[in-house]
């Protein structure tokens, strides 16, 4: 029976379609085999060694952060075990684990060395990217950007400040004394302390955290959700765009994490950045924003969104990583009390020879003090996951050392680094290395004094937490000063009248990463209670 007219359009139709669909699906595929046999063979780092799926696709990548939610970084830990100190850890890049060759990485000690951020990793901080000094990747436009914010956070400008940092711990420790016998995360404590610090630093007024019962509302949650969000950003990049557009409440119905980030860029830091704008501090000190305004950027680099851009950087940055550093150090003296002793003993003798509440400087001084506070860093690594650069001007040449040379899959001793390749290290990979580190895993303050007794200025030179070079961490100055006169208040205070609820190291130690370190999955955090 013939086919009607119709039917054989239908018929037509179909075949074409399918015909188009089998074009389409043959010609990706053909694309996507010639792009893995370039990346295995004639790349620049085709030689390098490195597993073969990594080498070719950055599915596995993916699959380790997106899947298996932030091990990335462990499973190049593993690589390491197995190919050496240097592995191409996707089609790009180069990852190493050779503490000596860090300040060559960030080019840590030359300030006109280029070093630019890997556009791959800077899109899983869609908040800060591009209009941000920190999601910055060009090496010259971040050096502009930086300048006047280096000033703001410098050392000098920070000790003029000092005593808001005393004020505000001063009033932590008070509202903790007070406390019921409640059970709560210390963290969530600490957030109000840095939270109202920052905020009063930069504008001039805070946010009344340590002035409200229990300890919300502060930032804490929504850094959790942002960086929760960071890997699906970094390989969905469309996520990001769709949220700069999309209503803010259909961002909320979508997901909470979602919602919190797009309220926070939109809402909350426009408002603490429009109200600072317009007011100078009641001291007649430049709020951030007008420090911002009134340096000498160019004019395109003043606009709105730019100040929106860099106050939420810096938000996010000086907020949390200092709740965490002191959340490590708080469960650690509480679970050893002779470490907390030795502190306090320390720290009672400085008191009595001194006149009042100890500075900043006097307190950096200390050894034990130090000590402890470097620990803390070292366990909370900053950002874990690597933090990845791009060479643009250099070749650089690594030689392997001499107990990596025999490694069967380390047939090569010397390589050159084409210029513009991919490089990073991880802080994680560093400060867990057993041999500038032994027993990594555990607090041990004295790692710090050499054999003299004396503090180990060159085992310091391997602290990654702040990260090295050009784009080492803006925030140090103002980071270091809360932690010495917090972790100096807290010890003589509230940590004596302080006990851990339901808590274990598991709380603490790293297990994954969402860009910061992560303990396991379902942590409560560290949990304590007054008494």
């Amino acid at each position: 029976m013939p086919l009607s007219l119709s039917a054989e359009a239908d018929l037509q139709w179909l075949c074409s379609s399918v015909g188009l669909s089998l074009i389409v699906a043959s010609t990706f595929v053909l694309y996507a085999a010639a792009i893995t046999v370039y990346r295995l063979t004639w790349h620049p780092l085709a030689d390098f060694p490195g597993p073969r799926i990594a080498r070719a696709t950055y599915l596995y990548e993916l699959w380790f952060d997106v899947i298996l939610k932030g091990r990335f970084t462990r499973e190049v830990s593993r690589l390491h075990e197995i190919y050496g100190p240097i592995v191409r850890i996707n089609p790009d890049e180069i990852h190493f684990n050779d503490p000596s060759f860090v300040d060559t990485i960030y080019a840590h000690g030359r300030a006109r060395a280029r070093r630019d951020k890997a556009p791959h990793y800077l899109a899983g901080m869609p908040w800060c990217r591009p209009k941000a000094s920190f999601g910055t990747a060009d090496h010259d436009h971040h050096r502009l950007r930086r300048a006047p914010i280096s000033k703001y956070f410098s050392r000098s400008r920070i000790l003029k400040f000092e005593g808001l940092f005393h004020e505000n711990t001063k009033r932590l420790c008070d509202k903790l004394l007070s406390y019921g016998d409640e059970p709560f995360e210390v963290a969530a404590a600490f957030s109000c302390l840095t939270t109202d610090t920052l905020v009063s630093y930069c504008f001039g007024h805070g946010l009344g955290n340590l002035d409200r019962p229990g300890w919300k509302p502060t930032f804490k949650g929504t850094i959790d959700n942002i960086t929760s969000l960071s890997y699906l950003c970094r390989y969905f990049k469309l996520l990001a765009g769709l949220a700069d557009w999309m209503p803010l409440y259909v961002c909320r119905c979508i997901s909470s994490d979602v919602g919190s980030l797009v309220g926070m860029i939109r809402v909350t830091i426009p408002q603490l950045v429009i109200r600072a704008g317009k007011t100078y501090r009641s001291d007649g000190h430049l709020t951030f924003p007008q420090a911002i305004l009134e340096s000498n950027l160019p004019p395109s680099e003043k606009v709105p969104k730019r100040l929106i851009s860099e106050t939420t950087a810096v938000v996010l940055g000086g907020t949390h990583s200092v709740s965490m550093v002191l959340s490590i150090i708080t469960y650690h003296l509480l679970a050893n009390p002779n470490l907390l002793e030795r502190l306090r003993t320390e720290l009672k003798a400085t008191l009595s020879e001194g006149d009042g509440q100890p500075t900043w400087v006097t307190l950096e001084k200390l050894p034990y003090l130090s000590a402890i506070v470097l620990e803390g860093l070292r366990l909370m690594y900053g950002v874990a996951s690597r933090i990845p650069v791009v060479v643009p001007d250099e070749e650089l040449v690594y030689q392997v050392p001499s107990e990596y040379s025999s490694a069967s899959k380390q047939a090569r001793t010397c390589y050159k680094i084409p210029r513009g390749t991919v490089i990073g290290i991880s802080a994680y990979a560093v400060h867990m290395n057993p041999t500038l580190f032994p027993n990594p895993s555990h607090f041990l303050p004295d790692r710090w004094f050499d054999e003299q007794g004396q503090r180990n200025r060159s085992l310091e030179r391997h602290l990654l937490s702040f990260s090295k070079g050009n784009r080492q961490c803006v925030g140090m100055q103002l980071a270091n000063c809360e932690l010495y006169i917090a972790t100096a208040n807290l010890a003589l205070r509230v940590w004596p009248q302080m006990s851990l609820y339901r808590t274990t190291i598991e709380d603490v130690e790293y297990d994954h990463d969402q860009l910061l370190s992560v303990p396991k999955a379902g942590s409560k955090g560290v949990r304590v209670v007054m008494h």
